[in-house]
């Protein structure tokens, strides 16, 4: 599976996302591209390189883009520590005014 179907399926899974969350899923699932994109171009230079008996010309190392992918996570709670952080794990004591806006935000996002 690649890291952009893992995202969508945790984004689905994710109950407490709302609207207001759009612009950093949206930051999400391009990192998720990037990443998985990163294997396609490495995978391109060796075959390159093979055909031309040369040395594989790959782009030079990100190293920002998958912690930044795990930050974008935890943040949208996408992560058991994420979860936790918002107060979305078990055993975690919410408020219960916002839990009854958190419930109140999944209506309205299911009513459209």
């Amino acid at each position: 599976m690649s890291i952009a179907e893992a995202v969508e399926r945790a984004i689905e899974a994710a109950e407490h996302l709302s609207d207001e969350d759009a612009a950093a899923i949206e930051a999400l699932r391009a990192l998720a591209r990037k990443i998985d994109a990163w294997d396609e171009i490495v995978q391109m230079a060796n075959d390159d390189a093979a055909e031309s008996g040369s040395r594989p010309k790959v782009p030079a190392n990100d190293n920002t883009s998958l912690p930044t992918f795990l930050k974008y996570c935890e943040s949208l709670g996408l992560t058991p520590a994420g979860r936790k952080g918002l107060g979305l794990s078990e055993g975690v004591e919410v408020d219960p005014l916002d839990e009854l806006k958190r419930k109140r935000r999944q209506r309205a996002q299911k009513a459209g």
